[in-house]
Protein backbone atom coordinates (compact mmCIF):
# COMPACT_ATOMS: atom_id res chain seq x y z
CA UNK A 1 0.00 0.00 0.00
CA UNK A 2 1.15 3.63 -0.89
CA UNK A 3 2.85 5.35 2.53
CA UNK A 4 0.65 8.50 1.23
CA UNK A 5 -2.91 9.03 2.62
CA UNK A 6 -5.80 8.78 0.40
CA UNK A 7 -8.21 10.84 0.52
CA UNK A 8 -11.61 8.76 0.09
CA UNK A 9 -15.75 9.41 -0.14
CA UNK A 10 -17.44 7.50 1.87
CA UNK A 11 -21.51 7.07 0.25
CA UNK A 12 -23.46 5.00 3.14
CA UNK A 13 -26.81 5.56 4.01
CA UNK A 14 -26.88 3.93 7.31
CA UNK A 15 -24.97 6.58 9.53
CA UNK A 16 -23.14 4.17 12.08
CA UNK A 17 -21.68 1.88 9.26
CA UNK A 18 -20.33 5.14 7.72
CA UNK A 19 -19.12 5.74 10.89
CA UNK A 20 -17.66 2.56 11.15
CA UNK A 21 -16.40 2.96 7.98
CA UNK A 22 -14.82 6.00 8.79
CA UNK A 23 -12.79 4.65 11.42
CA UNK A 24 -11.63 1.93 10.05
CA UNK A 25 -10.38 4.13 6.93
CA UNK A 26 -8.19 6.50 9.76
CA UNK A 27 -7.18 3.70 11.22
CA UNK A 28 -5.68 2.49 8.19
CA UNK A 29 -4.35 6.09 7.85
CA UNK A 30 -6.45 7.80 5.47
CA UNK A 31 -8.08 11.14 5.05
CA UNK A 32 -12.03 10.97 4.81
CA UNK A 33 -13.04 13.78 2.78
CA UNK A 34 -16.79 13.44 3.29
CA UNK A 35 -20.14 11.38 4.19
CA UNK A 36 -22.46 11.52 1.93
CA UNK A 37 -26.08 9.60 2.56
CA UNK A 38 -27.83 9.78 -0.70
CA UNK A 39 -27.07 10.09 -4.37
CA UNK A 40 -27.36 13.84 -4.89
CA UNK A 41 -25.41 14.54 -2.26
CA UNK A 42 -22.50 12.10 -2.92
CA UNK A 43 -22.42 13.48 -6.52
CA UNK A 44 -22.19 16.93 -4.87
CA UNK A 45 -19.30 15.91 -2.81
CA UNK A 46 -17.57 14.18 -5.15
CA UNK A 47 -17.51 16.34 -7.75
CA UNK A 48 -16.45 19.19 -5.15
CA UNK A 49 -14.05 17.36 -3.24
CA UNK A 50 -12.34 15.20 -5.86
CA UNK A 51 -11.23 12.29 -3.98
CA UNK A 52 -9.01 9.84 -5.06
CA UNK A 53 -11.42 7.23 -4.44
CA UNK A 54 -14.94 6.38 -3.01
CA UNK A 55 -16.86 3.99 -1.28
CA UNK A 56 -20.29 3.42 -2.84
CA UNK A 57 -22.60 1.48 -1.27
CA UNK A 58 -24.97 0.04 -3.61
CA UNK A 59 -28.40 0.49 -1.65
CA UNK A 60 -29.04 3.65 -0.88
CA UNK A 61 -32.69 3.49 0.54
CA UNK A 62 -34.82 5.78 -1.22
CA UNK A 63 -34.67 7.56 -4.35
CA UNK A 64 -31.49 6.87 -6.83
CA UNK A 65 -29.35 4.09 -5.77
CA UNK A 66 -25.54 3.51 -5.84
CA UNK A 67 -25.22 2.55 -9.29
CA UNK A 68 -26.40 5.37 -10.36
CA UNK A 69 -23.80 7.21 -8.13
CA UNK A 70 -21.16 4.66 -9.99
CA UNK A 71 -22.41 5.82 -13.18
CA UNK A 72 -21.59 9.67 -12.67
CA UNK A 73 -18.09 8.86 -11.21
CA UNK A 74 -17.28 7.08 -13.92
CA UNK A 75 -18.05 10.31 -16.00
CA UNK A 76 -16.20 12.20 -14.02
CA UNK A 77 -13.12 10.03 -13.89
CA UNK A 78 -13.23 9.26 -10.24
CA UNK A 79 -12.45 5.97 -9.44
CA UNK A 80 -14.85 4.03 -7.13
CA UNK A 81 -15.71 0.60 -5.46
CA UNK A 82 -18.63 -0.85 -4.72
CA UNK A 83 -19.60 -1.37 -0.73
CA UNK A 84 -22.77 -4.19 -0.79
CA UNK A 85 -24.14 -6.97 0.70
CA UNK A 86 -25.83 -7.79 -3.15
CA UNK A 87 -23.54 -10.12 -5.44
CA UNK A 88 -26.26 -12.22 -7.12
CA UNK A 89 -25.79 -12.32 -11.23
CA UNK A 90 -28.64 -9.41 -11.78
CA UNK A 91 -27.09 -7.07 -9.55
CA UNK A 92 -23.15 -7.63 -11.10
CA UNK A 93 -24.91 -6.84 -14.62
CA UNK A 94 -26.33 -4.14 -13.73
CA UNK A 95 -23.21 -2.31 -12.11
CA UNK A 96 -20.78 -4.07 -14.59
CA UNK A 97 -21.65 -0.72 -16.93
CA UNK A 98 -20.22 1.38 -14.51
CA UNK A 99 -16.77 0.20 -14.52
CA UNK A 100 -15.93 -0.19 -10.87
CA UNK A 101 -12.13 -0.75 -9.75
CA UNK A 102 -13.57 -3.11 -7.56
CA UNK A 103 -16.15 -4.37 -4.57
CA UNK A 104 -15.95 -4.86 -0.96
CA UNK A 105 -18.65 -7.88 -0.12
CA UNK A 106 -19.95 -6.75 3.25
CA UNK A 107 -19.30 -8.27 6.16
CA UNK A 108 -15.71 -6.96 5.48
CA UNK A 109 -13.08 -6.33 8.18
CA UNK A 110 -9.98 -3.93 8.33
CA UNK A 111 -7.99 -6.03 6.07
CA UNK A 112 -10.63 -6.69 3.62
CA UNK A 113 -10.64 -3.04 3.38
CA UNK A 114 -6.73 -2.44 3.35
CA UNK A 115 -6.47 -5.25 0.49
CA UNK A 116 -8.71 -3.66 -1.64
CA UNK A 117 -7.42 -0.23 -1.24
CA UNK A 118 -4.45 -0.98 -1.68
CA UNK A 119 -5.24 -2.69 -5.02
CA UNK A 120 -6.86 -0.17 -6.74
CA UNK A 121 -4.17 2.48 -6.04
CA UNK A 122 -1.77 0.25 -7.13
CA UNK A 123 -3.84 0.23 -10.38
CA UNK A 124 -4.62 3.40 -10.60
CA UNK A 125 -0.54 4.50 -10.05
CA UNK A 126 0.58 2.54 -13.19
CA UNK A 127 -2.34 4.37 -15.19
CA UNK A 128 -3.24 7.25 -14.26
CA UNK A 129 -4.86 8.51 -17.46
CA UNK A 130 -8.09 6.84 -16.56
CA UNK A 131 -9.62 5.34 -19.35
CA UNK A 132 -13.77 5.41 -19.76
CA UNK A 133 -16.21 4.07 -21.93
CA UNK A 134 -16.83 7.57 -23.60
CA UNK A 135 -13.45 9.24 -23.48
CA UNK A 136 -9.76 9.47 -21.86
CA UNK A 137 -8.87 11.67 -19.05
CA UNK A 138 -5.18 13.22 -19.67
CA UNK A 139 -3.05 15.83 -17.52
CA UNK A 140 -3.68 19.58 -19.23
CA UNK A 141 -2.63 22.52 -17.08
CA UNK A 142 -2.40 21.05 -13.87
CA UNK A 143 -5.75 19.08 -13.92
CA UNK A 144 -7.06 16.19 -15.50
CA UNK A 145 -9.57 17.16 -18.56
CA UNK A 146 -11.82 14.42 -19.71
CA UNK A 147 -11.47 13.94 -23.35
CA UNK A 148 -14.11 12.52 -24.70
CA UNK A 149 -13.61 9.90 -27.68
CA UNK A 150 -16.16 11.39 -30.08
CA UNK A 151 -13.83 14.54 -30.36
CA UNK A 152 -11.04 13.17 -31.31
CA UNK A 153 -9.86 13.27 -35.25
CA UNK A 154 -6.93 11.84 -35.00
CA UNK A 155 -3.70 10.68 -33.12
CA UNK A 156 0.10 11.80 -34.05
CA UNK A 157 3.09 9.94 -32.43
CA UNK A 158 6.60 11.33 -31.10
CA UNK A 159 8.71 8.71 -29.57
CA UNK A 160 6.86 8.22 -26.18
CA UNK A 161 4.15 11.52 -26.94
CA UNK A 162 1.22 11.08 -28.28
CA UNK A 163 -1.12 14.04 -29.44
CA UNK A 164 -4.91 14.00 -29.45
CA UNK A 165 -6.15 16.19 -31.92
CA UNK A 166 -9.67 17.41 -32.19
CA UNK A 167 -10.93 20.35 -33.97
CA UNK A 168 -10.12 23.34 -31.59
CA UNK A 169 -7.70 22.17 -29.96
CA UNK A 170 -5.70 19.23 -29.02
CA UNK A 171 -3.83 17.05 -26.15
CA UNK A 172 -0.75 15.75 -25.44
CA UNK A 173 -0.23 12.63 -23.25
CA UNK A 174 3.02 10.78 -21.66
CA UNK A 175 2.61 7.41 -23.42
CA UNK A 176 2.71 5.71 -27.26
CA UNK A 177 0.31 5.42 -29.72
CA UNK A 178 -0.37 1.94 -29.62
CA UNK A 179 -1.10 2.28 -25.43
CA UNK A 180 -3.24 5.15 -26.57
CA UNK A 181 -5.01 3.28 -29.00
CA UNK A 182 -5.56 0.45 -26.68
CA UNK A 183 -6.86 2.80 -23.36
CA UNK A 184 -9.53 4.76 -26.42
CA UNK A 185 -10.80 1.31 -27.25
CA UNK A 186 -12.84 2.96 -30.09
CA UNK A 187 -13.12 0.47 -33.00
CA UNK A 188 -13.26 3.55 -35.21
CA UNK A 189 -9.51 4.03 -34.90
CA UNK A 190 -7.52 3.25 -37.58
CA UNK A 191 -3.70 3.48 -37.35
CA UNK A 192 -2.66 4.99 -41.19
CA UNK A 193 0.87 4.82 -40.40
CA UNK A 194 3.14 4.42 -37.97
CA UNK A 195 2.89 8.20 -36.42
CA UNK A 196 -0.83 8.36 -37.40
CA UNK A 197 -4.23 7.02 -36.33
CA UNK A 198 -7.50 8.64 -37.65
CA UNK A 199 -11.47 7.96 -36.88
CA UNK A 200 -12.56 7.30 -39.98
CA UNK A 201 -15.72 8.39 -39.50
CA UNK A 202 -14.37 12.27 -39.81
CA UNK A 203 -12.31 10.70 -43.08
CA UNK A 204 -13.56 13.49 -46.26
CA UNK A 205 -10.92 12.15 -48.75
CA UNK A 206 -8.35 9.37 -49.51
CA UNK A 207 -5.29 8.75 -52.25
CA UNK A 208 -1.82 9.70 -53.08
CA UNK A 209 -0.36 8.34 -49.84
CA UNK A 210 -2.78 10.41 -47.66
CA UNK A 211 -6.45 10.63 -46.30
CA UNK A 212 -7.73 13.62 -45.70
CA UNK A 213 -10.14 14.85 -42.36
CA UNK A 214 -10.99 18.47 -43.95
CA UNK A 215 -8.30 20.27 -44.58
CA UNK A 216 -5.52 17.98 -42.68
CA UNK A 217 -3.80 16.21 -44.84
CA UNK A 218 -2.31 13.15 -42.78
CA UNK A 219 -0.09 10.52 -44.41
CA UNK A 220 -0.61 6.63 -45.03
CA UNK A 221 2.06 4.39 -44.94
CA UNK A 222 2.72 1.77 -47.73
CA UNK A 223 1.97 -1.09 -44.86
CA UNK A 224 -1.53 0.51 -43.68
CA UNK A 225 -3.20 1.22 -47.00
CA UNK A 226 -4.66 -1.88 -48.18
CA UNK A 227 -6.03 -2.12 -44.65
CA UNK A 228 -7.41 1.60 -44.61
CA UNK A 229 -8.66 0.89 -48.30
CA UNK A 230 -10.99 -1.51 -46.96
CA UNK A 231 -12.20 -0.23 -43.72
CA UNK A 232 -13.42 3.11 -45.55
CA UNK A 233 -14.76 0.28 -47.94
CA UNK A 234 -17.09 -0.96 -45.23
CA UNK A 235 -17.64 2.23 -43.12
CA UNK A 236 -19.26 3.50 -46.43
CA UNK A 237 -21.70 0.69 -47.39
Amino acid sequence: MSTTPARILIVEDEPLIAEDLAAMLEDLGHEVCGKAHDAATAVEMALGTRPEIALVDIRLGNGPDGVEVGAELQRAGIAFLYVTSHTDPATLERVATTRPQGFIIKPFDEEDLRTQLAIVRSRLKRDPDSVHADGIFVRDRGRMVKVPTEEILYAEADDNYTTLHTATRKYVLVSSLSAVEEKLGNPHLQRVHRKYAVDLRRVTGFGDGQVLIGTISIPVGRTHKEALKQKLNINRK
